[in-house]
């Protein structure tokens, strides 16, 4: 690539064999810590360092035609006319490659359930400037049904397939004299199994059980994973277009289809005093599962259309290139989310027996929300590159942009609580972005400084519904001797919130039990979720100092480092933790009865007023061969091969987190205990990776691993530790014409064998009296768990 900055990480082709790497996913799954920005934005992929018009483009390559990939640090974007908030990932691939892939795989979870399998074929043709790719894929995903994993009951929630019954106030008392019979307040008990004799039972048949709940396991009608089918196909065509152009044409289309199993509908009956089944002299209320009809469900179906196209050429000095997209994509999902039970609290108001099994025609009105979101896109980006200018230290570097977009959607739910969404909106966009060379040891202006440039970037957009937003960078590149370079930015950004965000369709759910860190208990509530129109713009003002080293010239170890710092203004977030704190700033998300009982909560994203974060995070990567270099023993004269390693390391340490949630209220600190999702922010996290190849056989490794940390609470039962955590997952590849080289059949032939969180690693929470919370068991957290994927592939 045409720019002085230094790669974070570089792959040769003997290095990415040595990944074991079958697509251009598994490669950067692989890799991913390193090219993944501080912030976790995914990176920006360049084709022979040129812009493409989308991951689609080069997504289907086989890693076999790859000569190399370089990754790069966030400023190169620039050039490119992005910015520099993301890094650079940048595919060499070969002049002149042929081949034909079928991959075959099949997987399951080594505890049971989530079997799943995979069929692929694909078809490349690299000729020059020519380039052409086809490829058709499907998978099927079995559900994981709860049976298979060891799930307890929740004592908090008082449904049962014959029932409990409590008192019609939350917390109050069934009937007192039931209440003297035990010798305590009894505010739940559960119906007896036997059935219930017209005046043959009092309150005193209650009193063994009084305030003992019978607990009911969902997991014969609750999946913990969902059952998913994916079509996906695509075409790719790239050439010269003439003499001057050359472009490409990018096609692709995706059919998914999900379905969740949630559980038996809940229901509240009432029960009048008067009910000749009712031993009690008061009304009271039954809390049951009504496991007569069939659990409640939901299914998606998303089908998304993508047509993607690029064409570029040079004119007096201007390398530019016009990138064009269009993507349409509609989804429509079915919830059943509840059964109207008015005609069983008629059938028991008129004397029906409670207490037996019901009627299951009377449970035949089941509440469902339909739901349709369709959505497009419609977007040209147009980018100018020139070196116009000749300063004493070298060329200024000009990179103009323009861009324009047209997006739209409409979400529409039909069920109970009706809404309805429409959106459209538009975009226009310019940049300029300046790179200035200020000394050069090449064209010996102040040598001593060594190479030494400064970088400057402005942008300017006007987004429908939101007006004019802006973004600026200052920046400066510094390599005083060779093998170190100083990398330093200072980032100022605004950004309009995604359509997702705003018109997510409306949808609410009944009964939905989530963990109070107020109480340290389960209480049941109304969820609503979807998207929130009311959302402000994010702003963001990031500094950053960087540096990267190549100790060794003849070796591709580097190691880097970036110190950074970021403030956020009006940043958009969904708040999923029921805290005391985020309660009281956020009341309109926390809605409680007259009573003060918590009866509604949303899961809508919002604007958050102010967070500031600093962290540092440190790379190193290497690749190689191993031993020296040997003389040809092949006949025509190539290097005889040598075992291939790669492997890389990135430990994150930050040291701020700190987040305001509306102007005046207590900070909170994600690092010592807030949280706003549920769980921690860990001080410390890392990744690592390697991979050894010869001959076509190797192994790799990659891990993920976060610190302990502890959520702080109002009570014991509410204060979390969560104990450290390790996943690694390791691959096994197989070249079975090593093994049986006079068979014509086994060439190019593969095994692989895939084992995610090989140790069965799942996250370990408890509460300060040393329970674990019902939310937080590991089977809830990590349902599939430890992973194993067999997969067998051809090449032609």
């Amino acid at each position: 690539m045409d720019t002085a900055i230094q790669p974070l990480a570089t792959l040769d082709a003997g290095a990415i064999s040595a990944t074991g790497a079958t697509s251009i996913d598994e490669l950067l799954r692989t890799i991913r810590g390193v090219t993944q920005s501080g912030d976790g934005q995914e990176p920006i992929f360049l084709l022979n360092a040129q812009r493409v018009s989308g991951y689609q483009e080069i997504g289907n390559l086989p890693p076999e035609a790859i000569e190399k990939v370089e990754v790069f640090p966030e400023p190169v974007a620039l050039q490119y006319g992005y910015p520099p908030t993301r890094r650079i990932v940048n595919f060499i691939i070969k002049r002149r490659f042929r081949q034909l892939s079928l991959k075959q795989a099949v997987g399951t979870s080594t505890r049971g359930g989530a079997d799943n399998a995979n069929a692929h074929v694909d078809y490349t043709r690299l000729r020059g400037d020519g380039r052409l790719t086809l490829s058709l894929d499907a998978r099927h995903s079995d559900a994981l049904l709860q049976t298979r994993r060891r799930v307890l009951p929740d004592p908090d929630v008082p449904f049962d397939a014959r029932g409990n019954i409590t008192g019609t106030l939350a917390g109050g008392e069934i009937d007192p004299v039931l209440s003297g019979l035990a010798g305590q307040f009894v505010t739940i008990v559960p119906v007896p199994n036997a059935p219930l004799p017209i005046g043959s039972v009092g309150p005193g048949s209650f009193v063994t059980d009084a305030n003992r709940p019978r607990l009911f396991d969902l997991s014969p009608f609750h999946t913990l994973a969902p059952s998913n089918d994916t079509f996906h196909g695509e075409a790719v065509i790239a050439n010269r277009i003439g003499r001057r152009l050359s472009g490409s044409l990018t096609l692709t289309g995706d059919h998914s289809r999900e379905r969740t199993v949630f559980g038996p509908a809940s229901a509240t009956l009432f029960i009048p005093r008067g009910n000749p089944f009712s031993p009690f002299g008061r009304d009271v209320l039954l809390q049951r599962y009504l496991v007569e009809a069939p659990p409640l469900s939901q299914r998606t179906d998303t089908t998304t259309l993508h047509a993607g196209s690029v064409v570029r050429s040079a004119w007096r000095g201007w390398q530019w290139d016009w990138t064009g997209t269009l993507d349409t994509q509609r989804k429509e999902g079915i919830v059943a989310k509840a059964i109207d039970t008015t005609a069983v609290t008629a059938a028991i108001a008129a004397g029906a027996d409670p207490f037996r099994p019901l009627d299951p025609a009377l449970l035949t009105n089941r509440l469902v929300d339909r739901t349709v979101q369709s959505s497009y896109g419609a977007g040209t980006k147009f980018v100018a590159t020139n070196r116009p200018l000749r300063l004493p230290a070298g060329r200024v570097t000009l990179t103009a942009t323009f861009e324009g977009e047209q997006i739209g959607t409409d979400s529409r739910t039909r069920g109970a609580n009706p809404s309805a969404i429409a959106f459209d909106r538009s975009r226009v966009e310019g940049a300029v972005a300046l790179d200035l060379p200020i000394t050069s040891r090449r064209e010996d202006v102040l040598p001593w400084v060594g190479e030494l440039s400064a970088n400057v970037s402005a942008t300017v957009r006007h987004v429908g519904g939101f007006g004019d937003l802006s973004d600026s960078t200052l920046g400066a590149n510094w390599a005083p001797f060779a093998g170190l370079q100083v990398l330093a930015q200072i980032k100022r950004s605004a950004t309009a919130p995604t359509l997702d965000q705003l018109a997510a369709p409306q949808i609410s759910a009944p009964q939905v039990p989530l963990f109070d860190f107020g109480t340290g208990r389960s209480t049941l509530v109304t969820l609503l979720v979807g998207g929130n129109p009311a959302l402000s713009a994010e702003r963001r003002r990031t500094r950053s100092i960087g540096a990267t080293v190549k100790p060794f010239a003849k070796s591709e170890l580097r190691i880097g480092a970036t110190y950074e710092t970021t403030d956020i203004h009006d940043g958009i977030q969904t708040i999923f933790a029921l805290t005391p704190a985020a309660q009281a700033a956020l009341p309109a998300l926390f809605v409680r009865d007259a009573a003060g009982a918590l009866v509604s909560v949303a899961f809508r994203p919002i604007n958050i007023f102010r967070e500031h974060r600093r962290t540092l995070n440190v790379t190193l990567a290497a690749n190689g061969q191993l031993g020296r270099a040997r003389p040809s023993t092949t006949p025509d004269g190539r290097p005889a091969d040598r075992p291939t390693f790669y492997g890389g390391i990135g430990p994150t340490i930050r040291f701020a987190d700190r987040i305001e949630l509306r102007p005046g209220t207590p900070t909170l600190d994600l690092l010592d205990g807030d949280t706003l999702s549920g769980g921690t922010t860990q001080r410390l996290a890392g990744y690592g990776y390697g991979g050894l190849s010869y001959l076509g056989n190797g192994g790799t490794f990659d891990f993920y691993c976060t610190g302990g940390a502890t959520v702080r609470g109002d009570v014991a039962a509410a204060i979390l530790t969560f104990a450290p955590l390790c996943k690694i997952n390791v691959t096994g590849s197989l070249s079975v014409h090593h093994f049986l080289p006079h068979q014509d059949w086994t060439r190019h032939l593969g095994f692989k064998l895939e084992v995610a969180n090989i140790t069965g690693a799942r996250q370990r929470v408890r509460d300060a009296t040393g329970v674990v919370p019902y939310r937080y068991q590991p089977d809830l957290l990590d349902a599939v768990g430890r992973s194993i994927v067999l997969s067998l592939r051809k090449l032609f």
